[in-house]
């Protein structure tokens, strides 16, 4: 094994557990650790300490990645720190300003931790081991979707270990969407975010067999997730790997754009198809369903999702225009949340909801977007320093994908993944995509040339 991976067996148990741990995040809490509390990727992380405790002298640190960090912390501090006096005394939901500060804090210590741990993997000759996690991670999320699938449909056995499975990764039901597949994850959103890292990993290694199985696994299971977000993203995702996959080859791409655009048209040309799928898109962008509006609740005419998620963004900007600079501290939206939304937002039973401190049903109020909730919690200076340790990676990732070599598919697998977290954070507001901060450490080592660099190539 050693010599197929470069790495020792306990070694590549540890990264192939880290990388399929990613995908179970509703797990029942086992520690104190806020958000991440049903993340299962939390509980193996100390174990990777370890590791890593054990050999201090050989623990590598990419010197800009690592600066960059020191500054994001520095803002954050100076943030927190200028923000003290209303910190201090804010309490809402059951929650202290200074508690936020703390559990965030963790979340957004843990993203670079993470990097560069995966960033020494990388190095020391642990990529195929990464690619295999991935490939038992969507073998799990596969398999979880199959017997999901049978449940809606009643299949005798089959419900019956879907429930039995669902005792064990979930600590509750999800019963306002049942028939959107949620896998592994929490919900059916969070189903997707895991596959834009399972998903480019997964394709790392293998032939044209293995790669068309996982294309067509991802479209099936895409398409059951039901999610807006997803399906967009994970489009964007396969093109980018047809463009690294036929970069040298433009007249391939050409006929393949041609023939999928006979297609549609010849589809579209057939009444009952046309009416089909002009419903159920209709359906999927307004309502975030293709059965429309699904929500039971009498005299709702819109998605009150989409509402509230626009109430969300806007009250985000208004904090970043308030405190350009510094923002108002990180893991402070919330507090400030009831102060920056409009009088029509309030349409919403879940705006009204996240702006009364006595109604404790829908608990905290999110951002619906990292983008806006690093400019409102961290201002402009937070946000430029996040885009600067993800924008040269991935540009330079992207300068070397292909799909001809094992080094070029896994820069191509780097540049999917960061494109899919810079697309995701339109939607989720959360600092523990730990997929994302894995994909950043990979790509660092990918980055770097001479003797590391021919390591890697060599795999």
């Amino acid at each position: 094994m050693r010599a197929a991976t470069g790495t020792r067996p306990a070694t590549a148990t540890l990264v192939i557990a880290l990388v399929v741990a990613t995908i179970f995040n509703d797990i029942r809490p086992l520690l104190p650790v806020g958000e991440m509390a049903n993340d299962a990727f939390v509980y193996v992380l100390p174990f990777a300490m370890l590791y890593f405790l054990a050999r201090p002298g050989s623990f590598a640190i990419p010197k800009t990645f690592f600066l960059l960090t020191l500054a994001l912390l520095a803002v954050i501090v100076l943030g927190v720190a200028v923000n003290f006096d209303q910190i201090s005394t804010d309490w809402y939901k059951g929650r202290s300003g200074m508690s936020r500060v703390i559990t965030q804090s963790m979340a957004v210590a843990l993203g670079p931790l993470v990097t560069m741990m995966f960033y020494n993997f990388a190095i020391r000759g642990a990529l195929p081991v990464v690619t295999r996690g991935a490939m038992i991670a969507l073998g799990v999320m596969a398999v979880t979707g199959f017997f999901e699938f049978a449940s809606w449909l009643g299949l005798p056995v089959l419900s019956q270990v879907h429930g039995a499975l669902s005792a064990l990764i979930h600590t509750g039901s999800d019963s306002f969407y049942p028939e959107r597949l949620r896998m592994t994850a929490f919900e059916a959103s969070w189903g997707a975010v895991m596959l834009t890292f399972i998903f480019p990993f997964a394709m790392t290694r293998g032939g044209r067999g293995r790669v068309a199985l996982i294309l067509a696994t991802v479209a099936i299971l895409v398409l059951l997730l039901q999610s807006r977000t997803g399906m967009l993203v994970i489009g964007i995702q396969f093109m980018l790997f047809l463009a690294g996959f036929f970069r040298h080859r433009k007249d391939i791409i050409v006929h393949m754009t041609t023939a999928a655009g006979v297609l549609a048209l010849t589809m579209m040309l057939i009444p009952s198809v046309q009416s089909s799928v002009m419903e159920k898109g209709s359906n999927l962008v307004r309502y975030g369903s293709m059965d429309g509006l699904i929500d039971p609740t009498p005299g709702v005419t819109e998605n009150v999702s989409n509402v509230t998620r626009l109430a969300a963004i806007r009250a985000g900007i208004s904090m970043f225009e308030e405190r350009p600079l510094l923002g108002v501290g990180l893991g402070q939206y919330g507090f400030n949340y009831p102060y920056h939304i409009r009088a029509e937002d309030l349409r919403s039973y879940e705006v009204r909801s996240y702006s009364s401190s006595a109604d404790v049903r829908l608990a905290w109020p999110p951002a619906y977007s990292l983008h806006v909730r690093l400019l409102a919690e961290t201002g402009i200076a937070g946000y430029l320093l996040w885009l600067a340790m993800i924008l040269p990676v991935l540009l330079g990732c992207l300068s070397r994908a292909n799909g001809e070599t094992y080094f070029g598919r896994l820069n191509l697998a780097v540049a999917m993944t960061l494109t899919g977290w810079l697309m995701l954070g339109a939607s989720i507001d959360s600092f523990r995509f730990f997929g994302g901060w894995i994909a950043l450490g990979v790509g660092i080592a990918l980055c770097h040339g001479g003797r590391q660099d021919r390591a890697i190539r060599n795999g």
